[in-house]
């Protein structure tokens, strides 16, 4: 619920860096299930919706706003879909392995992992 409410405030214009924080964490999570084999069709999502994420933050810097244009806002409401389904299709201690192994995997600065300066 809480990645509906963020995507929803930042489509609204309300949208704050903790929303956008939402939103990767639920994309970095939903990659590290994909690339492990738990619903891999969410990787070219991941794919789009990194890459409006990542356009919302540079507009930030030069707006203060968080902002994403109509295919970021589409591209994240799949990717919540998506990620709702690869949650819901694993038992819970399988779900809180996932979410570990990705903050390792970001802690480590992997060689996927995305700076964003």
């Amino acid at each position: 619920m809480m990645e509906y409410s963020a995507l929803e405030a930042i489509t609204k214009g309300r949208g704050t860096i903790h929303d956008w924080r939402t939103l990767v964490d639920v994309l970095n999570l939903s990659e590290t299930m994909g690339r492990a084999g738990v619903g891999p069709e969410v990787l070219p999502i991941c794919e789009k919706a990194q890459a409006s994420l990542h356009k919302a933050s540079g507009y930030y810097q030069t707006t203060m706003r968080v902002i994403l244009d109509a295919e970021g806002i589409q591209a994240c409401r799949d990717l919540i879909e998506f990620a709702d389904l690869q949650q819901s299709s694993i038992p819970r201690s399988e779900f809180e392995r996932y979410i570990q192994k990705t903050k390792d995997y970001i802690k480590s600065r992997g060689d996927k992992v995305v700076e964003i300066e």
